[in-house]
């Protein structure tokens, strides 16, 4: 719940103060699963809540957040997840994910550099079984 807590408490304080970022979690149904992502700059997350999860704080790093839940019962998913983050210059980067469950609830979670303010590309394969998706977005994102 700590997770949820630091990652969510941020942007609530944000709304309240009328300017949502673009960072916000977003939500795409790719089949039978809702698959919600949040790219969010690290420096963000508390620091005991960085260094209990292994996550790196760091101007140049952005934090990427996936959750796929059954769209039917809204259950946590487990998959496999693999994919890229490229920038508008073309430089690519394999991402590397965290599974991350608290109770119900299971994140997997990335991270992204991003040494200036610029457009990613995230690209992610989602496998379960013989169910494969294909989740494609492009952010803005502001190095803090």
């Amino acid at each position: 719940m700590k997770l949820v807590t630091a990652l969510l408490y941020p942007l609530f304080a944000l709304f309240l103060l009328g300017s949502f970022p673009s960072f916000a979690e977003q939500k795409q149904q790719l089949g039978k699963w809702d698959v919600h992502y949040m790219l969010m700059p690290t420096t963000m997350l508390d620091a005991d809540v960085a260094k209990n999860y292994q996550l790196s704080r760091s101007r140049n790093y952005q934090l990427l957040n996936i959750s796929v839940l059954n769209t039917a019962d809204q259950q946590a998913q487990a998959v496999e997840l693999s994919g890229t983050a490229t920038n508008l210059a073309g430089q690519r980067q394999q991402l590397s994910f965290k599974p991350v469950k608290e109770g119900a609830a299971l994140y997997y979670l990335a991270g992204v550099e991003a040494r200036s303010e610029q457009k990613i590309t995230i690209e992610l394969s989602i496998r379960q079984g013989n169910e494969l998706q294909v989740l494609k977005f492009t952010q803005d994102v502001y190095p803090e």
